[in-house]
């Protein structure tokens, strides 16, 4: 017989689980520097979703300063209506959920007022614009969609910056890892039932399958295996599944600290995202909790954004979110603080009412701010005798 090496078909005894199910290698859909795909990770929607609906659900007030004075102020248009997409909350929660998952929040001035103060800024999509010289040394040229961006009315809030660099570093993007694999062992969890809890398997036979042999054996398997029947596979086909446990390959903990792990890049309590702190610490009250959240997670957002906004508004105007919303205590140790608050005089009435959303006293009563002085008691005389 005449050796002709071209088109010669090679013996197959054994079809591997990948053959039939296929190689599992879609790392393009599964882009961990993916605005949508880092998103379908739970933890990752979880942490956006907790910080931006944190920090938009927060009043932001307008305050005039004067010396050592502030007052609050009417909202000029850019607070009170700075979008035509929408209310101020979406408007502060399209900001934030860019500066979470890009690291920069960019907008685009579109509409003044007389004074050529903007009171309209559109949060353009971060991966549509482009900066030409990332570097602190020249004077950045910004693009939205290849056109280049004029500075009047070109906004930019940047998140957590490199020295020497404009723009700020995406989370997603400098851990892409850790939300790869977090991807990764999602998709696990779901190959895993929709296999019918099998991650792998051999159909082997003692006798050569061809390639359409072989696709007839793989398409009775497939079909068989969704609807979980019985399956007559033929030419003396067996099937041999290599039962893996999930807990045995690690699926369960790659889960678990994926959590964690996305907590502590957004600086989030582990807990709020079904995650583990790591340590036998626990927190006393949802109070406590709270305070940790605005303190390591939140902070930087609202400080970033109110320096931003604060810089459009003509001086001494700013504006400045009210934290004490997210801290809101039970109503005993709200009531509690009211009191302390009156008594060491460094609250009026009105303000307290003002907190709990009641109308101020009439006639200016509760405008002052005097000291409750503790309630003496009467002197009572002496038995059979005068005072």
């Amino acid at each position: 017989m005449r050796w002709w090496p071209f088109g010669r078909r090679t013996e197959r005894r054994t079809i591997a689980w990948q053959d039939v199910w296929g190689s599992g290698a879609d790392a393009e859909h599964l882009r961990g520097d993916s605005m949508n795909v880092a998103l379908s990770l739970v933890p990752v929607y979880a942490a956006t979703r907790l910080i931006a609906d944190s920090v938009a659900s927060l009043p932001l007030e307008t305050y005039r300063r004067a010396g050592d004075t502030r007052t609050r102020i009417t909202d000029p248009a850019l607070i009170a209506d700075p979008t035509a997409f929408g209310t101020t909350f979406d408007w502060v929660h399209r900001a934030v959920t860019s500066l979470a998952l890009r690291g920069n929040a960019y907008g685009l001035v579109t509409s003044t007022d007389r004074s050529g103060t903007p009171s309209r800024i559109e949060w353009l999509h971060p991966d549509e614009v482009s900066i030409e010289q990332d570097d602190t040394a020249y004077a950045p040229r910004w693009y939205w969609r290849g056109r280049l961006l004029e500075s009047a009315a070109f906004v930019h809030i940047p998140g957590f910056t490199l020295p020497g660099k404009v723009k700020g570093l995406s989370p997603i993007a400098a851990y892409k890892n850790a939300v790869e694999i977090g991807l990764y062992a999602q998709r696990f969890g779901r190959d895993w039932f929709v296999n019918g809890s099998t991650p792998a398997a051999v159909l082997e036979t003692t006798e050569e399958v061809t390639q359409d042999q072989a696709k007839v054996i793989k398409d009775r398997f497939k079909n068989a295996a969704k609807g979980r029947e019985p399956v007559a596979l033929g030419l003396g086909v067996t099937y041999k599944p290599i039962s893996v446990p999930a807990e045995e390959s690690q699926f369960l903990a790659t889960i678990r600290a994926t959590k964690t792990d996305i907590a502590n890049i957004y600086g989030i309590p582990p807990e709020l995202i079904g995650g583990e702190t790591g340590s036998s610490m626990t927190y006393a009250n949802v109070e406590q909790q709270k305070i940790m959240l605005v303190t390591y997670a939140l902070r930087s957002y609202l400080t970033k954004i109110e320096t931003a906004v604060s810089r459009l508004l003509p001086r001494p105007q700013y504006v400045r979110f009210n934290a004490d919303a997210v801290l809101r205590a039970d109503t005993k140790t709200r009531y509690e603080a009211h009191h302390l608050a009156l008594t060491d005089g460094w609250k009026s009435k009105d303000e307290v009412r003002a907190e709990e959303d009641l109308p101020p006293l009439p006639n200016g009563e509760g405008t002052k701010y005097a000291p409750i002085l503790p309630t003496q008691p009467a002197r009572v005389p002496p038995a059979g005798g005068t005072q």
